[in-house]
Parts: C-alpha cells; structure tokens; sequence
C-alpha cells in the first residue's frame, strides 16, 4: 500500500491542487490511500477566526480573508465554478455560524 499525505504548500493554489492531482493519476495501484490536510494558509486563518471571536473581537475580515482565498483556487481549478462556490459558500455558513 501507498500513502500520499498532501497539504499547505502542495495545495497553495490552483496549480497546486492539479499537480497533486496529477500525481494521485499517475498511480495505478488499488491500494492507495490518500491524506489531504488543509490547504496553504488554511489552518492559520482558521487560527485567526477563532482567536478574534473567542475574544470578542470582529471576525468577519478574517472570515472573509479565508473564503476568498478558497474561491481564488476554485476559481483557478473549474471553467464554470458557480455551483462549487456555492457548494463551499454554504458549508462555510453552516460551520461558522456559531461562532456569531
């Protein structure tokens, strides 16, 4: 078996996801298992989040800063990314409305 981890700097953009993609192609074995971790910056913004809602801070900014930077790679990676950002938009309300 193969395990391929991928995250933060091989997902940084656009060009990183379909190099990585490009790689999980390439295999041809059946038993391969596949670890995806946050992509770039991820988990920093995230960080970033939650310091300035846990302290009662604003976090819209930094919420905004992180959906943009998704939709910069969607938008790099589809021709037509309208139902992905959607698709994204939606699960980003979901899990941050507690945080409100």
């Amino acid at each position: 078996m193969k395990v391929f981890k991928f995250g933060g700097a091989s997902l940084k953009d656009a060009e990183g996801v379909r190099n990585v993609a490009a790689i999980i192609a390439s295999q041809s074995s059946h038993d391969l298992l596949v670890v995806v971790s946050a992509m770039g910056k991820t988990t920093d913004m995230l960080e970033r989040v939650l310091t300035f809602s846990s302290t009662g801070k604003s976090y819209l900014s930094a919420f905004n800063d992180l959906i943009k930077y998704h939709h910069t790679i969607i938008q790099g990676l589809f021709s037509d990314p309208v139902s992905v950002l959607r698709e994204v938009d939606s699960g980003f309300q979901k899990h941050f409305r507690s945080l409100a």
